[in-house]
């Protein structure tokens, strides 16, 4: 900024901060922030379970979903190959009413292949997945 005179009178600096720039920065980053915070979240939602647990009512009159040790995925008694399994969650009214499902897994199956079965559970707009497992023995 000059000092000069204009007209016979001296001007002044303003000393004034202009805060259009830092509200522009702060507005880009409001948005990035709120774009990227859905995605952060990833993953299944997962209660370990614990050592003493209260048992099941009566788990035959839910929607159940077994997974065999050869990777086998059965509803019912019909076997579901793994590519058209959401496409069978998402067309079963009783599941989709509910949204909650009981998941049998053999403990020989490997840890990714569960977690992608749940992933795609997950996936089909089922919000609620209780792993069965059998009580620990005492001794």
């Amino acid at each position: 900024m000059s000092m000069g005179s204009i007209g016979g009178k001296r001007r002044r600096a303003i000393a004034e901060i202009n805060i259009t720039p830092m509200v522009d920065i702060m507005l880009v980053l409001l948005i990035i922030f709120m774009v990227a915070a859905p995605m952060i979240e990833q993953g299944v939602d997962l209660d370990l379970p614990q050592t003493e647990t209260i048992p099941i009512e009566n788990p035959k009159d839910k929607f159940i979903l077994r997974v065999f040790k050869n990777e086998k995925i059965f509803i019912e008694k019909a076997e579901i190959p793994i590519k058209q399994l959401e496409e069978k969650l998402r067309t079963n009214a009783k599941l989709q009413e509910d949204r909650e499902l009981f998941l049998y897994a053999s403990q020989r199956l490997p840890y990714g292949f569960v977690v992608r079965v749940m992933a795609i559970v997950k996936k089909a707009g089922i919000s609620k997945i209780y792993l069965v497992t059998d009580p620990l023995e005492e001794g």
